[in-house]
């Protein structure tokens, strides 16, 4: 599975911020964002997107300026997040994101963790990826993105609360794996840059990637 964890991936003060808000509420059935089988799957709660709405906007403008997102998704189009709050029983069973989110494709999903793990028990988020389960139980500010198209599933949380902020982003890439290929190749010229003798070399590399991009954008 192609995915990217980003340690640290907002600043300081925009988490401390997240937190006063966490602490204020108001948070609703979370049932409400959900459509189909995800809505049946979906026993959480959610801060409230119109008192909190500026937050929100925060959020996804420095995401937008991320370098290591921005590297890895390619976005044109990062969506406003959810932020989600989990007690004791709660859970988000399996299921799969939505192809869209209002108008924007959701390419690649990802989760903002907002509490260190041992601030609660069970919540894991695991990933289905080719029939093998990947689970992530990250760090506050810890960010991962991983393919929209995944199954995937939060564990009932057993003790403690669980946050976390979760969106959508449109990839100027459509194909995961052309973004994975992409990835790869764009960090070979910084590595051959580093010695003269591979500079042509760096930069035939860049000329591909760039032909590349334009070959699969949309």
């Amino acid at each position: 599975m192609h995915y990217l964890i980003i340690e640290n991936a907002l600043p300081a003060q925009l988490m401390a911020d997240i937190r006063q808000a966490i602490a204020q509420g108001p948070f609703s059935d979370g049932k409400i964002t959900a459509n189909g089988m995800a809505r049946e799957a979906k026993h959480n709660l959610q801060l409230d997107q119109q008192v909190h709405g500026a937050l929100l906007e925060r959020i996804t403008r420095a995401l937008q300026e991320q370098p290591a997102l921005q590297a890895f998704a390619i976005p044109r189009h990062v969506g406003r997040p959810l932020i989600n709050r989990y007690e004791p029983g709660m859970t988000y069973g399996l299921h799969v994101d939505g192809a869209f989110m209002g108008e924007l494709r959701a390419d690649i999903s990802w989760t903002l963790f907002l509490e260190d793990p041992v601030g609660y028990e069970g919540g894991e988020l695991v990933i289905n990826h080719q029939s093998q389960n990947f689970s992530f139980k990250l760090a506050a500010g810890s960010l991962l993105l991983y393919p929209n198209d995944c199954l995937h599933e939060v564990r009932p949380v057993t003790q403690g609360v669980r946050h976390a902020a979760a969106g959508w982003i449109q990839s100027r890439i459509r194909s995961a794996e052309h973004r994975e290929i992409l990835g790869k190749l764009s960090a070979v010229p910084q590595h051959l840059s580093q010695d003269a003798q591979y500079q042509a070399l760096a930069l035939q590399t860049t000329e591909c990637v760039q032909r590349l991009m334009r070959m699969w954008g949309d």
